[in-house]
C-alpha cells in the first residue's frame, strides 16, 4: 500500500490551494478583459455616430440665483437691467433622439393687467396645455386670483414700465428647470388674425417649428403696418417677394416677437435707459442688436398679423438722444461675433446704425434679402455682407 505522511498531506493541500487560486484570478481577468473589450468596441462604434450638442447658455451666478445669462462677462448689466443667472443645460442629441424643433414647447410670455383676457384663455389660443406651450404672465396692476388654467404661471409686479415688465418675464422664464424652443414675448391685448382663415397661433406655431428663424414677429393690421414698408422696399428695388409666408425684415413691432432659444440670451434684456422719453426705445434697441447679430434670419410671417385693440397711455416718440444707437452697439458685436471675418462684416452694420440712427431701419439692404430658409444655423454674424 501507499505510506502517507503528515508532510505529503500539507504539500497536496498546498497544491490544490494554489491551482484553485490560479483558476480564480484567472476567472477574474477574463472578466475584467471582456469588460474592457465590449467597452472599446461600443466606443468605436458610438464615434462613428454623428451628434448634435445644444447648449443653452446657463450658468449660475456667484452672487445669487437671479438671471445673468452672460451679462457680466458681456459688459451688458445695468441698473435698468436684470442681474440674475439660471443654472447650465447641455443636451446631447444622438441620431435617435428627435430634433430640438419637434420635442422642445414654446414659452409665451404675456403682460396684462390682471388676469389673461377670456379670449387668450380659450382653447383655441392658450387654453389648451397639451398643445405644446406653457404661459407665463406678469400681472401689473392686479393679482389674477384662482387661475383656472394649470398651464399658466402669474405673478404680480405692480411697478414696471413695459421694458422692465418684459425683464420681470425674460428674468422668470431664464430662472424655469425647463428648456424652450422659443420664447415668445407679448402684450395681453393683441388678436391674432390668419389672413387665410385658419388658427392664427397654430398656424404662427406651426411655422416656429417648421422655418426655426432665429427670432419672428407679426406685423399690425393699423397703425405702423411694417409689412407694407418691407413690400414698399422690395417693390422699389426690384426683389419682390410678396407671395412668400415670412419674408426677412429690420424693423419690427415688439406687441408680439419669438425668440429662439440661441438668440433669445443675446438679444435680451431690454434696455430700459431712455423709458422716460419713450418706450419705443428699448424695441429700437432689440432691433439694432437683432440685424447686427442675425441679419436676414429676422422674419414677418406674412399670412398671420397682430391686432392691438386696446391703447393706453404711455411716454411715445421718436425723439431720441444722437448717441443712442453708439451705447447700445458699442462692443456689442465684439461680445458676441468670434469669427474675426464675421466680426467685420457685422460692424458694417453697427457703424450703419451709429451713423444713421433710425433711418437705416428704413433703407437697409437687409430688406431685400431672401428668407433664410428652414432650420437654418443661428449664429451671431453667421451671414454674408453682400
Amino acid at each position: 500500500g501507499i505510506h502517507v505522511t503528515p508532510t505529503s498531506v500539507g504539500r497536496s493541500v498546498y497544491v490544490a490551494n494554489s491551482v484553485m487560486k490560479f483558476k480564480r484570478f484567472a476567472f477574474i481577468a477574463l472578466y475584467l478583459s471582456v469588460i474592457v473589450a465590449t467597452s472599446f468596441i461600443y466606443s468605436f462604434i458610438s464615434s462613428g455616430q454623428s451628434t448634435q450638442t445644444i447648449t443653452l447658455y446657463y450658468g449660475k451666478s456667484p452672487h445669487g440665483s437671479k438671471l445673468h445669462r452672460e451679462l457680466i462677462a458681456e459688459g451688458r448689466t445695468s441698473s435698468s437691467s436684470p442681474a440674475n443667472v439660471s443654472t447650465n443645460a447641455t443636451h446631447l442629441l444622438t441620431p435617435t433622439t428627435p430634433p430640438a424643433y419637434l420635442v422642445l414647447p414654446i414659452l409665451y410670455l404675456v403682460q396684462t393687467e390682471k388676469c389673461l383676457p377670456s379670449y387668450l384663455q380659450s382653447n383655441d389660443v392658450l387654453g389648451n396645455g397639451s398643445l405644446g406651450f406653457d404661459v407665463m404672465v406678469l400681472s401689473y396692476k392686479e393679482a389674477c386670483e384662482n387661475p383656472p388654467l394649470r398651464h399658466v404661471h402669474y405673478f404680480l409686479n405692480s411697478d414696471t414700465t413695459w421694458a422692465t415688465g418684459r425683464n420681470l418675464l425674460f428674468e422668470a422664464a431664464m430662472n424655469r428647470n425647463k428648456n424652450y424652443l422659443y420664447y415668445v414675448f407679448m402684450d395681453g391685448d393683441i388678436v391674432l388674425i390668419d389672413l387665410k382663415n385658419s388658427n392664427p397661433w397654430r398656424k404662427f406655431e406651426a411655422f416656429l417649428r417648421s422655418v426655426e428663424p432665429a427670432i419672428a414677429a407679426v406685423d399690425l393690421v393699423q397703425d405702423n403696418n411694417f409689412l407694407k414698408m418691407v413690400r414698399d422696399v422690395h417693390r422699389d428695388r426690384q426683389c419682390s417677394r410678396e407671395e412668400e409666408d415670412y419674408i426677412s425684415c429690420v424693423w419690427f413691432d415688439a406687441i408680439f416677437n419669438a425668440f429662439h432659444y440661441n438668440a433669445v440670451h443675446r438679444i435680451l434684456p431690454y434696455d430700459s435707459t431712455y423709458d422716460k422719453l419713450s418706450w419705443y426705445a428699448s424695441q429700437m434697441a432689440v432691433i439694432a442688436r437683432s440685424e447686427v447679430l442675425f441679419r436676414g434670419q429676422v422674419v414677418l410671417h406674412t399670412q398671420v398679423v397682430g391686432e392691438n385693440r386696446e391703447h393706453r397711455p404711455y411716454p411715445k416718440g421718436f425723439y431720441f438722444p444722437e448717441n443712442m444707437f453708439k451705447r447700445w452697439l458699442s462692443d456689442f458685436a465684439e461680445r458676441h461675433v468670434q469669427s474675426s471675418k464675421r466680426l467685420q462684416c457685422a460692424n458694417i452694420y453697427v457703424n450703419q446704425w451709429r451713423t444713421m440712427g433710425v433711418k437705416h431701419g428704413w433703407s437697409s439692404s437687409t430688406l431685400c434679402l431672401p428668407p433664410p430658409p428652414p432650420h437654418d444655423v443661428i449664429k451671431p454674424g453667421w451671414y454674408s455682407c453682400a
